[in-house]
């Protein structure tokens, strides 16, 4: 066993923790943001100079009913005793329900966390899918039983109106309050939450409202990522008060999202659809994805 030391994080560490960070998760940039991207104090590990092991426990801004946790231990370095000794100095007195999220594929990883008291709570499937291959004739069939509940289904060049922007804003904090009741967010004023679901990566053809009546009823929408041939499906469902049309706005509205971003050249579309969200779950059902990685969320209280 190579021996290493442990000390709560300084300053001139950060370029060596982010350098860890991609190393442990091989570059993928969502993992190490999801961890904070080595922002956050916490207790790092190392074997002479190298660091070689790094740990966060740090509140939600977003989502402030957990505690985020992350340990991360460089490949080379495993099974050494770095991950429990880090584990137990972030630890060391916390209180309230810990979070933190690895992929299937790591079952290590899993393995590791399950031995300190945290349990795989929510799934988030992340496939790709060329949205060519979503049937128009599928497509029209879901807008013709959404139109027929009484709903119209509309691109936003179409919508009208001097406050549309905050008007859509609402929607989609009600959207996302809905597909989060098991972690609720925290209350943001709409100037922040439309810099977020408005924001620059926004194609208003490619973003699809169900209005009835004056009232807007969900949304979906396929999200530029300045690639012209691969864009992220955004924010898609329905706010509470219309739960009982959630599966078909949400198929049909996808639907024309995904075949608007076709139309302009995109062949691969990215999203992320997660277990306790039945609207992603009637997506990941109806749609010809490929399947790719899944991205576990594990919660649990504090044990040693």
């Amino acid at each position: 066993m190579t021996p290493f030391t442990l000390h709560p994080t300084r300053p001139g560490d950060r370029e060596a923790v982010g350098t860890l960070l991609l190393n442990v998760w091989d570059g993928d940039e969502g993992a190490v943001a999801y961890h904070g991207g080595g922002r956050a104090p916490g207790w790092v590990a190392t074997v002479g100079d190298e660091v070689v092991g790094y740990a966060s426990l740090r509140s939600g801004t977003r989502h402030p009913t957990f505690r985020y946790v992350g340990v991360h231990v460089h490949p080379r370095h495993r099974r050494q005793g770095v991950g429990a000794a880090l584990w137990q100095e972030v630890t060391r007195g916390a209180t309230g329900t810990l979070k933190t999220a690895t992929y299937a594929h790591l079952p290590e990883a899993v393995r590791f966390l399950g031995a300190r008291g945290l349990t795989v709570r929510l799934e988030t499937h992340l496939p790709t899918l060329d949205p060519a291959r979503v049937s128009a004739a599928q497509v029209s069939a879901w807008v013709r039983e959404a139109e027929a509940l009484g709903f119209a289904l509309l691109p936003m060049p179409a919508l009208e109106g001097p406050d549309l922007r905050r008007r859509l804003t609402r929607l989609h904090l009600d959207v996302y309050a809905h597909t989060h009741e098991h972690d609720p967010p925290a209350a943001e004023s709409e100037q922040e939450a439309g810099a977020d679901f408005l924001g620059d990566d926004l194609r208003p053809e490619w973003l699809w409202v169900a209005r009835r009546g004056d009232e807007l009823a969900g949304v979906s929408s396929v999200r530029d990522m300045g690639d012209p041939a691969a864009a992220e499906l955004g924010w898609f469902g329905v706010p509470g008060q219309f739960a009982a049309y959630g599966r078909i706005l949400t198929l049909a509205l996808t639907g024309l999202a995904l075949r608007s971003a076709a139309a302009s050249g995109v062949t691969r579309v990215l999203p992320e659809l997660d277990s306790a969200d039945p609207n992603a779950m009637h997506l990941r059902r109806e749609l010809p994805w490929e399947p790719g990685r899944v991205w576990l969320t594990l919660t649990g209280d504090v044990r040693d």
